[in-house]
């Protein structure tokens, strides 16, 4: 095995921690671009208050057997196109039993006369709609409502843990 002297491996450390300091403090490039917009515009958009109810993380609480979810969390929050969005992430199993975790972007926000908040859970880059989402807030801000997966409509709740 190769050894080095002490005194080697003592500038080969001091080495490597000017280098780092030296890169650690490098600025950061920033994109001149700007955000990437893989959405199109929201068909909906809430008042800042309306969205202030909504924004934060959740965790799946309840849901019908028959959704064949076992667990799920989302997150909500203003994008920077000032509209209401969110990913969901959601474990599941199949029709064989077999577990699965899938994602959805949270998108098309919007309330009905009613206080029904109504929003579509999009494909991961947005471009089809795997499903619906229609429910009430209650004041603890816990989500209460259906989930329209497929051609099934299941109750489901959603308990929010946060409104970061």
């Amino acid at each position: 095995m190769f050894a080095l002297p002490k005194i080697r491996l003592t500038l080969l450390a001091a080495a490597c921690m000017v280098a780092g300091a030296t890169f650690g403090a490098a600025p950061v490039a920033h994109a001149t671009t700007g955000p990437t917009q893989f959405l199109p515009a929201s068909r909906y958009k809430l008042a800042s208050a309306q969205m202030a109810q909504y924004k934060g993380q959740y965790v799946l609480k309840s849901v019908a057997p028959a959704a064949h979810l076992r667990g799920g969390a989302m997150g909500i929050e203003p994008n920077n196109r000032g509209f209401l969005a969110g990913v969901g992430q959601f474990y599941g199993y199949d029709a064989q039993g077999r577990q699965s975790t899938w994602t959805a972007t949270l998108y098309n926000f919007h309330l009905t006369k009613a206080k029904v908040l109504l929003f579509d859970l999009l494909s991961p880059a947005g471009a089809t709609v795997i499903g619906r989402f229609s429910g009430t807030r209650a004041t603890s801000g816990d989500i209460t409502g259906q989930i329209q997966l497929g051609t099934g409509r299941f109750a489901i709740q959603w308990h929010k843990i946060s409104s970061r």
